[in-house]
């Protein structure tokens, strides 16, 4: 039997995944230059702030994330299966690396099954990629101008770095918070000095990572190397 807060994870993760596509699918018909997959890859990012729901570490993995790991393989380029061609979310994937998202998928029910006991570093990770690399990705591709390496620019670099950084201090503070109420997070408690400093190692790390990752594979080194170097900064 599921506990109500495993009920509760479940019903608003699909529900809030459900409005984010269905907010990018609206914004695409408005907007027909928007890249409404990294409108995707950067909210659903913000499913680590519902984390805390969950009361049971394999539903929260294999249920509230690895489903979406075979949703995405549907859609991938050597899919044999057709149904959803022409879909949203088969031009979602065709929009960016074949198996972008199905990575980044596989990152989160990583993660999720991992650091069930540390949720902090767990999002921190998540945030990296989602808000992090979402950014950047974004301003780089609108206003990036001189190249940094490869197709990589300063304007995308310095988005990764500052939406890394941000993201990583709204996911300190948010599970610092409910730390008292809920030690079975396992977030320490965090001077605000110690927060910025970690935020800021994130963010370099982040920045440094993804401008040397491989694109279609970033979505599996970004977080998983800013969990190990969180848990090693002693987070």
């Amino acid at each position: 039997m599921f506990s109500p807060g495993d009920v509760a994870g479940l019903v608003l993760v699909y529900a809030y995944v459900g409005l984010v596509v269905s907010l990018a699918a609206w914004a695409r018909k408005r907007i027909p230059d928007l890249d409404y997959r990294k409108v995707i890859h950067i909210l659903v990012g913000n499913i680590v702030f519902l984390w805390w729901v969950f009361d049971d570490r394999w539903t929260m993995g294999l249920l509230a994330a690895l489903p979406f790991v075979f949703l995405l393989l549907m859609v991938t380029p050597g899919s044999p299966l057709k149904g959803l061609t022409g879909s949203f979310l088969d031009e979602a994937t065709e929009q960016g690396h074949g198996y972008g998202l199905v990575y980044y998928a596989v990152s989160w029910t990583l993660l999720a099954l991992l650091l069930f006991d540390n949720r902090m570093v767990g999002g921190i990770a998540i945030v990296a990629m989602s808000f992090g690399d979402g950014l950047g990705g974004l301003l780089g591709k609108r206003y990036g101008r001189r190249k940094l390496y490869r197709e990589k620019t300063c304007v995308g670099t310095m988005g990764v770095f500052l939406g890394t950084t941000i993201s990583s201090l709204a996911v300190m503070a948010f599970y610092t918070s409910l730390g008292g109420y809920l030690p079975q997070l396992g977030a320490p408690e965090l001077a605000p000095v110690s927060a910025v400093a970690a935020a800021l190692v994130a963010g370099a790390f982040v920045a440094i990572v993804e401008l040397f990752s491989p694109g279609e594979y970033d979505n599996l080194i970004v977080p998983l190397s800013t969990a190990a170097l969180m848990l090693l900064i002693g987070l």
